[in-house]
């Protein structure tokens, strides 16, 4: 077999900022006091500039109301994906803090207070965030704080609890690529590039034109030298999206195998 390049691309945010925000607080089952018309349109607006990557103007909002919005635990939420994304880590946590405090069933909070325990290598009390997010029966995305113990888990070195918790992401959710990526990965690490194949193939079967799946699916019959089905996984890829970064990578092997 032929020695090849290799670069990784990455492929998931730890944070997952967007997805938090782009589901909003589906997960809070609170009866939150009658929010004032201005207050709901601050956060309304705060919300609106993290989507566009906009934290000061969204921060601006949040200050306007802090006041009046202190007892809220979704003011808290916000502030906390705020202070996120203007990289204040320390600051971030106390109002994830903040509103976990405020409402124990906040699945989506202690997931993101969990992230940002990593993030300072705080991993004992990370572990302990993720794992009251996955303790909330009305929590709707559950997969999250399970990949992030998967990914925590790996981080520590513990390959086997590290699978454990990626195989319980997908319980939660078969369509959830990231835990088909990790769970690759872990596969990859401990050798066993057959088992990685069987897992990427699992997550294009759930997920049929996921290019980030399959770019590492390709490299993986590579390193077992078999060409003709990586070479038919890259063109896939070209099919699919051929401005993406996967297919520029995709056609940088496709030019040395040919």
């Amino acid at each position: 077999m032929k020695t090849f390049p290799y670069s990784s691309l990455r492929y998931i945010s730890v944070l997952l900022l967007l997805v938090a925000i782009a589901s909003g607080c589906s997960g809070l089952q609170v009866r939150e006091p009658t929010l004032g018309k201005e207050v709901r349109a601050r956060m309304d607006l705060s919300k609106s500039h993290l989507r566009n990557g906009q934290p000061r103007q969204g921060l601006q909002e949040l200050l306007r109301i802090q006041d009046r919005a202190k007892h809220i635990p979704e003011y808290h939420f916000l502030m906390g994906l705020t202070r996120m994304q203007l990289r204040e880590p320390e600051s971030a946590a106390e109002h994830f803090k903040q509103a976990v405090e405020l409402e124990p069933g906040y699945g989506e909070a202690w997931n993101n207070l969990g992230q940002v325990l990593v993030s300072l290598d705080r991993l004992e009390k990370a572990e302990e965030a993720f794992n009251r997010a996955l303790d909330i029966p009305t929590y709707l995305t559950p997969e999250y704080p399970a990949y992030n113990l998967a990914r925590l888990e790996m981080k520590r070195g513990r390959t086997d609890l590290a699978l454990k918790y990626a195989a319980l992401s997908l319980e939660e959710n078969k369509r959830y690529s990231p835990a088909y990526s990790l769970l690759a990965e872990l596969w990859l690490d401990k050798g066993n590039i057959q088992k990685a194949i069987q897992w990427l193939q699992k997550g294009i079967d759930n997920n049929p034109n996921n290019i980030e799946l399959m770019l590492p699916l390709a490299m993986n019959y590579l390193r077992l030298g078999q060409e003709r089905h990586a070479k038919q996984w890259f063109s896939r890829i070209l099919e699919i999206d051929p401005d993406s970064e996967e297919a520029q990578v995709a056609r940088d092997y496709l030019d040395i195998l040919s």
